[in-house]
């Protein structure tokens, strides 16, 4: 049987199908059919029943989430479900009640952590974006800001810190979450990572577009009018719409940081586009409807938006030998260094 990590992305989904079955024994499924959604950073599976109930299955890629924290953002959805009127995805429980279970199957390299949650009806939208689709996310993103002061997490609720840069997330709390800004040893893994499979001199790039994105976490400050448990990856794939109501899912990548880090990823996914300044004007009014956003504050969404550039350029170089980046990386990770070398020498 060849190895895992040497097969394509047809013949890995093949494998995960099977573990998705094993997983779905605890669960009250009637004959469960699969159709593949997704094979990235985690894989999914859409699951409908025999008597007509549909579902999300998320396979966890192993080591990048503890058991733990897939648990924590399962006890914040059923917060948000059932404490707040914002509309998420509901954690389907296993038969002894967990909100989680682990899988293997033979040719699957270890055990993988898996979820399961109710289907979402909507539809996505992508290029006929308006401005007022954007002020509704960020009406929806707001509130959903606001309710994080009334959820009570539990003593071992536990999710990483949202600037993390490279190696493994962060289990932590709140409080600790608070405490940080600088993270030495990931900010040099990150460096030397770049200085490695990239030059050294871009590696000195990213490392002062570092100093810079820490200068301005620190202006921010981290009280809780600014800082707090957030999405953290709310993107036109992750937001959707149905009868006009804003919907979000995929809460994988949620911990703590500061909430102009939700609003600079929904701006930084929609930069590309001619109409990217009134998207922006719509997100930021919509969020603005709802709770402050000091223009002080605005003024370090671009730098906010190069944290989350960098970021995305560290998880390709990451991602490398998974079967879908393989052939594309490195025409990435060139595009993005060359934008840091624009604002490193501007």
């Amino acid at each position: 049987m060849k190895p895992f990590e040497t097969l394509t992305h047809r013949g890995q989904l093949r494998r995960l199908r099977r573990l998705a079955f094993a997983a779905l024994r605890d669960y009250a499924i009637d004959e469960p059919r699969l159709t593949a959604l997704q094979h990235g950073d985690n894989t999914t599976f859409r699951v409908d029943s025999a008597s007509g109930d549909r579902y999300v299955l998320r396979i966890h890629r192993p080591t990048r989430r503890t058991v733990q924290e897939i648990r924590s953002e399962m006890v914040w959805l059923t917060f948000l479900r059932q404490e707040t009127e914002l509309v998420v995805p509901r954690p389907v429980p296993r038969y002894d009640g967990d909100l989680i279970t682990v899988a293997g199957v033979e040719g699957v390299p270890e055990p993988r952590t898996c979820v399961l949650l109710r289907w979402l009806p909507g539809r996505f939208v992508n290029k006929g974006l308006t401005p007022s689709h954007l002020e509704r996310v960020g009406a929806f993103m707001a509130r959903l800001h606001l309710s994080t002061a009334r959820f009570d997490p539990p003593a071992d609720f536990s999710r990483g810190r949202l600037d993390n840069l490279w190696g493994k997330p962060r289990g932590i709390n709140e409080s600790l979450a608070r405490q940080m800004v600088d993270n030495p040893e990931d900010e040099g893994a990150a460096v030397r990572h770049v200085a490695k499979v990239c030059s050294p001199e871009d590696g000195a790039r990213v490392e002062k577009l570092i100093g810079k994105i820490r200068q301005a976490q620190r202006a921010i400050g981290q009280g809780t009018e600014t800082f707090g448990l957030i999405h953290g990856d709310l993107h036109q794939e992750n937001y959707f719409f149905h009868r006009g109501q804003v919907r979000a899912i995929d809460f994988d990548d949620c911990g703590y940081g500061h909430h102009l880090y939700d609003l600079a990823v929904t701006t930084y996914e929609v930069s590309w586009r001619a109409d990217a300044a009134s998207l922006r004007a719509g997100l930021l009014a919509g969020y603005r409807s709802i709770r402050p956003l000091s223009l002080e504050h605005e003024q370090y969404l671009q730098t906010f938006m190069d944290l989350r550039e960098l970021q995305v350029m560290l998880w390709t170089i990451e991602m490398r030998d998974h079967p879908g980046f393989r052939d594309r990386w490195e025409s990435w990770v060139k595009e993005t260094l060359e934008y840091i070398r624009e604002i490193a020498e501007s």
